[in-house]
C-alpha cells in the first residue's frame, strides 16, 4: 500500500472538492483510493491510500497533476492575498482604483478559471497555466508529503514570476479593450449627434469575405463611401474595413442589413458595427440579395 500525506493550516478553496473528483476519477478507472483526514491542534492531516503497492505510471501522473491543480489553487489564493494588490499597484501605477480593482478581478477569473473559451488570448493563459502546474508537479513527484505552507513559503518566488507574466498580458488585454471601448464610446456620439443622410445601406460579405455596399436601391455606394476617406490618408494606409466604418459615420444609416456575415473573416468590424450602430443593424443570410452577391465580385480586401 502506498500513502500520500497532504498538510495544511487553512483552509483553501476548492481542496476538498478537488480531492473529492480525484477519488471518483480513478475509481472511474476501477482504482479505489483512500482518504482520511485527521487534525492536529489547527493543522489538518490528508493520507491518501493506494492500495496496490505499485501504482502504474500514467495513474501517478493522473495522481501528481491532481496534487500539481490543489497546489495550483492554494498559490493563486496565497498570491491574491499577499502579492497581487502590489504588485499591479507598482507595475501599473498609471492605473487608478477602479481599474486596479478590475485587472485583479479579471486576473483571478482567468487564473482560477478551467475551461477558458478557446481564443488566441486565452491559449496564451491555458499554455502558461499548464507550464506552472507543470513547474509545481517538478516539485512533488518524488516526495510522499507535502506541506502546502512549507511549500508556498518556499516555492512562492519562481512561481510568482509565472504568475507576473500571466497579469502581464492580462493587462495588455485590458488596456486594449479600454482603448477600444473609448473608440466605440466616440464612433456612438457621432453617430447620435448627426442627421442621417442615407435610409439604408445594404453590407454584403462574399464567400471570400470581400464586402459590396449598396443602398436601398441596390447603387453600390463603395466608392462614395472611399472618396474622402482616400483624400485623407496615405494610398499604403488605405484598409477597406476603415473606409467601411468611416462611412457609415459620414453617412449615418437610419438602418444597416448585413448579408453574409457567416463570410467575414474579420468579426472585430461586424462587433464595431453592432456596438456603434445598436438597433439599426440587423442582418440577413436568406434573400434575394444574399443568394445573389455569391456569384458577384466584391470590394477587393
Amino acid at each position: 500500500m502506498q500513502c500520500f500525506k497532504l498538510i495544511y493550516e487553512k483552509d483553501f478553496d476548492g481542496l476538498i472538492e478537488e480531492l473529492e473528483e480525484m477519488r471518483e476519477y480513478f475509481k472511474s478507472r476501477h482504482i479505489e483510493i483512500g482518504i482520511a483526514e485527521s487534525m492536529e491542534d489547527k493543522t489538518h492531516f490528508i493520507n491518501i491510500y493506494f492500495p496496490d503497492k505499485k501504482i502504474e505510471e500514467k495513474a501517478l501522473n493522473i495522481f501528481h497533476h491532481h496534487i500539481g491543480n490543489i497546489l495550483y489553487k492554494a498559490l493563486i489564493e496565497e498570491f491574491d492575498e499577499k502579492c497581487m494588490i502590489d504588485f499591479i499597484t507598482e507595475a501599473y501605477f498609471f492605473l487608478n482604483e477602479d481599474e486596479l480593482r478590475d485587472v485583479r478581478i479579471k486576473s483571478l477569473n482567468i487564473l482560477n478559471n478551467d475551461k477558458l473559451p478557446i481564443n488566441d488570448n486565452n491559449i496564451f493563459y491555458i499554455n502558461r497555466k499548464n507550464e506552472l502546474i507543470d513547474k509545481i508537479i517538478e516539485c512533488i513527484a518524488d516526495k510522499n508529503e507535502i506541506n502546502i505552507k512549507g511549500f508556498l513559503t518556499f516555492r512562492i518566488k519562481p512561481l510568482r514570476d509565472e504568475i507576473e507574466k500571466i497579469i502581464d498580458k492580462i493587462v495588455e488585454e485590458y488596456l486594449i479593450e479600454k482603448e477600444y471601448n473609448e473608440f466605440i464610446k466616440l464612433l456612438k456620439y457621432f453617430v447620435e449627434i448627426q442627421d442621417s443622410r442615407i435610409e439604408l445601406v445594404n453590407i454584403i460579405i462574399k464567400e471570400d469575405g470581400n464586402y459590396s455596399v449598396l443602398d436601398g436601391e441596390g447603387n453600390n455606394i463603395m466608392d462614395e463611401f472611399a472618396k474622402d476617406f482616400i483624400n485623407n490618408q496615405m494610398a499604403s494606409a488605405i484598409n477597406v474595413e476603415d473606409i467601411l466604418i468611416s462611412g457609415l459615420i459620414a453617412y449615418c444609416p437610419e438602418k444597416i442589413v448585413i448579408h453574409g456575415s457567416k463570410n467575414s473573416r474579420n468579426n472585430e468590424i461586424i462587433n464595431t458595427i453592432k456596438n456603434v450602430f445598436l438597433n439599426r443593424v440587423s442582418f440577413c443570410e436568406n434573400c434575394k440579395m444574399c443568394f445573389a452577391s455569391i456569384s458577384k465580385r466584391g470590394v477587393k480586401r
